[in-house]
């Protein structure tokens, strides 16, 4: 009669095959972040290491002619020292990078962003006294985290201190962090009216080692580096958006 006497269904799990491919992305993500880091330490042996290596070298080659005078030897002497001394902050950079990203903490605790902010703010009272910074925060929205509290003090206090440091001259410094919640994401705001980044010039390198934006204030470029580092150990992702003189915004995202 043409009717259907019966239907035949496939019910099938695919909850293995889901979880297999999601596994396999983490996989994917953590090679290449992994191949990132080596590019970063290959960049440091190729340019970094190699200048002060270089000085030694030629200062060295230049003190065995022997046809020098005492003010040349000292000023080669020194030369060398200098270098010597740059090699060794290269060095202890790259153990501190190393010890970082292969510390294992299991001690995971509920912290309380406001505290972590004001323990920050007790710490650094002077700076912000004399620099006339003003810090505010609002998170009424997600009020904390449970997280490894070294790593989340370390990533507040360098995007914090950041902040100061890149400051513009002729206005008071205001730090505005605050918190959001959009579906299983945490996601921090860390937003500054300092002197900013040319994100068209730079945007690729902002989080680089080493890399410097402003000539004019000491540092050594590692500061967001590690801050990079810290959240990935997390588990989070960091971008960053910036107008020049007006204001730059350090977002952070958790997945709970």
């Amino acid at each position: 009669t043409g009717m259907p006497v019966r239907m035949i269904g496939i019910n099938k799990d695919i909850t293995k095959r889901k979880r297999a491919s999601q596994e396999r992305e983490l996989i994917i993500d953590d090679m290449v972040q992994r191949n990132t880091a080596l590019e970063q330490f290959a960049y440091i042996i190729s340019h970094n290491l190699r200048a002060p290596i270089a000085n030694i070298i030629g200062a060295t080659d230049s003190l065995t002619e022997g046809d020098l005078d005492d003010e040349d030897r000292d000023m080669l002497t020194r030369g060398i020292n200098e270098s010597v001394i740059k090699l060794d902050n290269i060095v202890k950079d790259l153990n501190y990078i190393l010890e970082v990203k292969g510390e294992k903490y299991d001690h995971i605790e509920a912290i309380q962003f406001a505290d972590l902010v004001n323990d920050i703010k007790d710490s650094i009272t002077d700076i912000i006294s004399i620099n006339n910074v003003l810090i505010s925060y609002d998170f009424s929205a997600v009020s904390g985290i449970s997280t490894l509290k070294p790593y989340a003090y370390s990533i507040f206090y360098n995007l914090i201190t950041n902040s100061i440091k890149y400051r513009q001259q002729n206005v008071p410094c205001v730090i505005r962090i605050r918190s959001e919640q959009v579906g299983n994401k945490i996601i921090l705001f860390f937003t500054d009216n300092g002197t900013g980044i040319n994100i068209s010039k730079h945007g690729e390198n902002i989080f680089g080692l080493y890399k410097r934006f402003h000539t004019s204030v000491a540092g050594k470029g590692m500061g967001l580096f590690m801050v990079k580092t810290q959240v990935e150990k997390l588990g989070g992702k960091i971008s960053v958006k910036s107008i020049e003189n007006e204001e730059t915004e350090f977002k952070i995202i958790f997945e709970q």
